[in-house]
This record gives structure tokens, C-alpha cells and sequence, in this order.
């Protein structure tokens, strides 16, 4: 027996060094037969540069519906640091990386082996790691895995551990990858060991491990370093891979929904080779944002329909609001009342020590008024309501939080307005009468509810109402505006409206026009004779009676003529007589003469014409 023991050592020894020269050997699987360990291949797929984190994804297609997987185990932090898959005994650092299982065996060669630590191995959950130490040098190392989950549990023997640190005696053993696993999650081990003795112990139970697909990241990016007026954009870029630890596989991760948060959430979906560019634009929340939190994550899919919380990236980016200011091209305008306020000016904004246009920037004056800045950050607003008096306006960046750029400064400038008041005269009452006087009556304002200081109005004739305007005299209202005249015309045919002169503060001013169409007449001609007359002779009184057509006197026949007679040092009229003119308007007219007195002919108007007096003729009666 202690020969054979001897020999057993022998050979366990011989077969440790082959194993520590050549650590991807095979294992025996259920079957009995061997199989290379998919470990020894990892090198060549395309892992990307980060340590793959322990992450479960959706179990393969031909896995048990029943397969049991893990609850949510965590997820390492990601890291962007290669690591091998299997490494062997030379990559590892002076000393044991594992904690060995200490000097429990008695040294007598009695003992039976003893268990330390049991684990996935830290690098690739595809791997088992055994720590065990005996009385003699441990010759054979196996496990048995029983899923936790499912009704009909599959249970899968691994064997063909080799010892990757420490001594065969006193070491660290590492399985095979395990590539006989049915699926993802989370299995019982149960350990065995034997050594050159011919002692075989197990530690049932020893350890529970899960076996998940590892996110792999490379070439992650979040940028700008700081969100600020000219970097506003967050671009996210990089490339996502899964480690399967039972195949020992990197494949990308296609077509795979992630989520960005940055302020606001946001979508996006992995490419054929697993990367992904994203360029999102953060609404900051709040006037006084000082800084964004950007982060990058996706779910993957549990074979028990649970899922995993992946991160992939995360990242604060401060931010920076700059400065602006509105300047405007007027300080000041000038309108006539009836126009609009308008404005015009640029917004800019101070970055790097120099002022720039800023282009896009929602401004407003007032509620109704607002504009967006385009080239050169120029912009021009109009208000919609017409001003009814001076006043001063204000231009300023929007405060609407929807519209306000979060990266400005609010920023105002104010202009005056200067409104040049509209004058209003109203001829609401007109006539003219037989006498060709004409009545005026009505009142005088201003747009601002003031009375004009200048209160002077002209009357002014046109024949059309159109054009050929002229003022035939003018008077002032009363202080409250209104007025009430008379005042004679020489032509009662025509069209009369008042006109105001303007000044700086009061445009000129127009009434409505109105229109008469009476017409002119006269006597010319008169003459009472002879001179002087001996009373009691005739006296004969001579005229003619005319009406204007157009811009000529015509003939007025067929009318009567009264004739009139004021005797000397009285102050009435006595009417003599009448005389109907012939059809070229003259009549002849004759008379007693009784004293000295002045003799008239006067045509008393009927219809749209007017009163004629002729000139007055004295006569001495002796």
C-alpha cells in the first residue's frame, strides 16, 4: 500500500508539471471523452480593451424553458482594462492571488484533503477555482454543478482541474471552462478531492456561483468636457460586446436598445458590430443648472424573465452659462400715430473674452412681440398694438422657460418712442345759406386725448374735393376745441373742409370734406338816373341779373328784381317795386323821384341759388 501511494505521487507529480507546462487541457465530461478547452481560444476573438463585468443576458435559444437562472446578481463596475481569459500559472503575480485553504491536513499521512476557498474564478465565471491542501500531494480535483432553478435540474460533473499556484500538497486548482453548462445562472457546487494517498474527501455544497454573459466595453466616450452656448450637444460613443463565459466567446451586442439620461431620457440602438454614437441636446432643468448628469445603460433579459440593470457610462459635465446683452441699432424713434413700435438690434454673448452673435435666442417686447435671433445674431420685433403716446419699450431675451436659451445670461435694452399725435378735426355740422354764408360747426382733438397747443384752423375750397386746395382764411377754436361760425363765400359751389398746421409733437390735421352746390349770383350793371333829378321826375333804374356757369357769368333771365330805396339819414330799406328781367337777365325799372336817397336792385334767391344785392347808387333829388 505505501508503495503504491508512493507511486500514485509519482505520477500525480509528473502529471501536475505537464498540467502547469500546458494549463488549457481537457476535462472529462459526462460522456467520458475530452474536449479542448474553449479557454485556450479566447485570445483570439475580439474582446474589447475593459475587463468583462459579471452581467447575465438572455439565455440561448436551445437552453431549458425550465433552465432555473439567478435572481439580478450585480454587476461589476464597467471597466475598460483587458484582462486575459485564461490565464495560466506563468501570468500569475509572485504569491497566491487566491487565499489557499492553510495547513488543516496532519502530517502524518493520515489526513484527508482539505477545502479552502471555492469560487468562480475573479477573471472569467467560466472557470472554477478550488483551493485544497493534504497530508500529500493533491492528485485529482472535481466538481459537480446542480442548477438551483427549474423543476428537473440539470447536473453537470467537471473534472480535469489543474493546479495554477501554490504546490500540489498546498495550492490552487483551476477547472476547465465549463462548456457543458445548459444556460446561464446560478448553480451548487459540490468539490472532491483526492490525493496521493489514496484519501478522497468532498465538501457538499461548498459554494453557490453564477454563471452569466459579461458586458464588454471599449472606446468609451462622453463629450463635450463642459455644456455651455457653444456645446450644447452631449455625444456618446463606443463599442459593446458580451463575454459568454460558457462558450468563452465575444460577440457584439446588435441591435441593442439603450437608454441615455441627460436632464431628459433619450433612446438609442447598438450597430451590426456593437457600437453606438449618440448625440443628444440636454433641456437643463432649472434657471441655475450648474452641472448635468449623463449616463448610458441597457437592460438584458434573465432566462427567468427577470432583467438586468447594465451601466455602461456615466459622466457629470459641468456647465457654463455665459453673458449676453441686446444691443439695439436705435435708442430712440420717431412714429406718427398709426404706425407701430418696431425695433431692430443684435444679441451677443461673451465667451472667451469676446462678445459674439448669438444666433437662435428667442427675444420679446412685451407679450405679443417676439422674434428669434438668425445671422449675426440680428433680430427685429414689432409690436402689434399701434402707441397712442410717447413711451419707453423693452427688448429683452425671452423669460417663456421653454424658449430662454439655458446657457445665456438674461440680458434687456430699452428704447424710447416718440409719437408724433394724429390730429383730429370734425366738421360734423355745415351749411351754406341764400346769403352764401357758410356755418361751421364741430370740434378739434388729438389722438393722446389732448387738446393740440396750436388751435389755429384754416378753412380751405377745392371745386373737385380732390386737389386744388386753397385757404380762404382761418380762425382759432375755443379752449375747449370747439367751434360755432358763420362766414362768407364768394363761391357757394364747391367742396370746404379745415386744416390744421402740424408741429413737431403733432402731425397736420384734416377734416372730413364737405360738399355744397349752390350757385352764384349778381347784378352788374346798376344804375339809378339821372343825376341829379328834379323832384318829382322819373327816376330810372338799369341792371342785369347774372348766375355763374362753370367759371363764367351767364345771363339769369326771366328772374325778378326788387329794387330798394333808403332815403338820406335813415337807416331802413324801402322796397319800390319789382322787375322781371328778360331773357338776357336785364331789366329797366322807373320811379317818382321824391328825395335824395341811395337806390339798390337786389334778387332774392329761390332753389339752390343765392341772394344778389347790385352795387348801391346815390341819387340827389332837387
Amino acid at each position: 500500500m505505501r508503495t503504491r501511494s508512493l507511486v500514485s505521487a509519482a505520477v500525480s507529480a509528473a502529471l501536475g508539471a505537464a498540467l502547469l507546462a500546458a494549463p488549457t487541457l481537457a476535462y472529462a465530461a459526462d460522456n467520458g471523452t475530452l474536449g479542448q478547452d474553449p479557454a485556450a481560444t479566447a485570445a483570439t476573438n475580439p474582446t474589447a480593451d475593459p475587463t468583462p463585468a459579471a452581467t447575465p443576458t438572455s439565455a440561448p435559444s436551445d437552453a431549458p424553458s425550465d433552465t432555473p437562472t439567478p435572481s439580478d446578481p450585480p454587476i461589476g463596475e464597467p471597466s475598460d482594462t483587458p484582462t486575459p481569459a485564461d490565464p495560466t500559472p506563468t501570468d500569475q503575480p509572485p504569491g497566491d492571488p487566491t487565499p489557499g485553504p492553510g495547513s488543516g491536513a496532519p502530517a502524518d499521512g493520515t489526513g484527508v484533503p482539505v477545502f479552502g476557498d471555492v469560487g468562480s474564478d475573479p477573471s472569467d465565471t467560466g472557470f472554477l477555482t478550488v483551493a485544497v491542501s493534504s497530508d500529500s500531494a493533491v492528485t485529482e480535483v472535481s466538481a459537480d454543478l446542480t442548477e438551483l432553478r427549474g423543476a428537473n435540474p440539470a447536473n453537470v460533473t467537471v473534472t480535469g482541474f489543474t493546479l495554477v499556484s501554490g504546490t500540489a500538497q498546498d495550492g490552487v486548482w483551476r477547472s476547465p471552462r465549463m462548456s457543458r453548462l445548459p444556460s446561464y445562472g446560478s448553480y451548487d457546487v459540490t468539490v472532491s478531492a483526492q490525493d496521493s494517498d489514496g484519501d478522497v474527501t468532498s465538501s457538499p455544497h461548498a459554494t453557490t456561483v453564477d454563471v452569466e454573459p459579461k458586458s464588454v466595453f471599449a472606446d468609451r466616450s462622453i463629450s463635450p468636457a463642459v455644456l455651455d452656448v457653444e456645446h450644447t450637444h452631449v455625444t456618446l460613443s463606443g463599442r459593446i460586446s458580451l463575454f459568454d463565459p460558457i462558450t468563452g466567446e465575444t460577440s457584439p451586442l446588435a441591435g441593442k436598445a439603450l437608454n441615455v439620461v441627460a436632464e431628459n431620457g433619450f433612446s438609442a440602438v447598438t450597430a451590426a458590430d456593437g457600437s453606438y454614437a449618440i448625440d443628444v441636446a440636454p433641456k437643463l432643468n432649472g434657471d441655475n443648472a450648474t452641472s448635468v448628469p449623463v449616463s448610458l445603460s441597457f437592460w438584458i433579459a434573465n432566462p427567468d424573465g427577470t432583467s438586468t440593470y447594465v451601466p455602461v457610462d456615466t459622466k457629470t459635465l459641468p456647465v457654463v452659462i455665459s453673458p449676453s446683452r441686446i444691443r439695439l441699432d436705435h435708442s430712440s424713434v420717431q412714429i406718427k400715430f398709426g404706425a407701430k413700435a418696431s425695433s431692430s438690434g443684435v444679441v451677443e454673448y461673451l465667451y472667451n473674452g469676446t462678445w459674439r452673435p448669438a444666433r437662435g435666442v428667442a427675444v420679446d417686447m412685451g407679450y405679443y412681440a417676439t422674434a428669434t435671433s438668425g445671422v449675426g445674431g440680428r433680430f427685429t420685433l414689432t409690436d402689434p398694438y399701434i402707441p397712442y403716446d410717447d413711451g419707453t419699450f423693452t427688448v429683452e431675451t425671452t423669460r417663456d422657460s421653454y424658449l430662454a436659451d439655458p446657457y445665456l445670461t438674461a440680458s434687456h435694452a430699452q428704447f424710447k418712442v416718440d409719437v408724433i399725435n394724429k390730429t383730429n378735426i370734425c366738421f360734423c355740422s355745415s351749411w351754406i345759406d341764400e346769403y352764401s354764408d357758410l356755418h361751421i360747426q364741430g370740434s378739434m382733438s388729438a389722438s393722446n386725448g389732448k387738446l393740440p397747443p396750436n388751435r389755429k384752423l384754416y378753412l380751405q375750397q377745392s371745386a373737385d374735393g380732390k386737389t386744388g386746395w386753397k385757404s380762404l382764411g382761418w380762425f382759432n377754436t375755443k379752449a375747449d376745441g370747439t367751434f360755432n361760425l358763420d362766414g362768407y363765400v364768394a363761391v357757394p359751389k364747391g367742396y370746404w373742409r379745415l386744416y390744421s398746421a402740424g408741429s413737431s409733437d403733432y402731425q397736420a390735421g384734416y377734416s372730413n370734406s364737405v360738399h355744397f352746390n349752390r350757385t352764384a349770383t349778381r347784378i352788374t350793371g346798376f344804375n339809378a338816373g339821372p343825376e341829379p333829378v328834379r323832384k318829382g321826375h322819373t327816376v330810372t333804374t338799369t341792371g342785369t341779373l347774372q348766375r355763374l356757369s362753370g367759371t363764367k357769368w351767364a345771363a339769369f333771365g326771366k328772374q325778378r328784381v326788387y329794387i330798394l330805396f333808403q332815403a338820406k339819414g335813415k337807416k331802413s330799406w324801402t322796397g319800390l317795386g319789382s322787375v322781371k328781367a328778360d331773357s338776357h337777365g336785364h331789366f329797366t325799372a322807373r320811379f317818382t323821384a321824391k328825395q335824395d336817397g341811395t337806390w339798390v336792385a337786389v334778387y332774392l334767391a329761390s332753389g339752390s341759388y343765392v341772394d344778389a344785392e347790385s352795387y348801391h347808387d346815390y341819387v340827389d333829388v332837387r
